[in-house]
């Protein structure tokens, strides 16, 4: 019995998502140069992660480019659509807007809750307790780390006075 390797068809049906990873990629490492540049005009203690993250992004938006560039040179482009759910994208897209509307407005801690529980959902995730309990750690990490342990504060929330009582 003869085993042989078939190679995978370069694009399903002349589908390819191949342009929208790379603008995705050069918008991620814009993005990225922008934040490093805005951070950098910050005290050095309050740059250092902002640019460290920042950085990070556009190492990552690099590969990504370069990944399918490469992949598009060899006539191997990544197949498919985008957005396999186009309205599961356009909610997603939407609640993060909402989220960053709501944090400057409420404050991080419930919006923070309410997008990693409702997001999930709105996406076909239906395991709610699970979706509950990692918001819910994700959230109390968060605050351990920047308001405990690096001691940078988050934007006030209503739930601020029992943070506050809890230092």
């Amino acid at each position: 019995m003869e085993v042989t390797e078939e190679a995978p068809p370069a694009v399903a049906e002349g589908r390819s998502r191949s342009p929208v990873e790379i603008v995705f990629a050069l918008v991620l490492v814009a993005v990225s140069v922008a934040a490093i540049a805005t951070a950098s005009q910050y005290p050095v203690e309050s740059a250092a992660y902002p640019v460290t993250i920042a950085a990070g992004m556009a190492v990552l938006g690099g590969w990504i480019a370069m990944r399918e560039l490469l992949r598009r040179r060899r006539g191997n482009p990544t197949a498919g659509a985008f957005a396999q759910h186009g309205p599961r994208l356009a909610i997603g897209v939407a609640a993060l807007v909402a989220y960053f509307a709501a944090v400057s407005v409420v404050g991080f801690i419930l919006p923070s809750l309410a997008l990693c529980v409702l997001l999930p959902a709105a996406v076909g995730f239906r395991r709610w307790r699970l979706a509950a309990v990692v918001g819910l750690v994700c959230v109390v990490s968060i605050l351990l780390i920047f308001v405990y342990a690096l001691g940078r504060p988050i934007p006030e929330d209503l739930l601020s006075p029992l943070l506050a009582k809890l230092r």
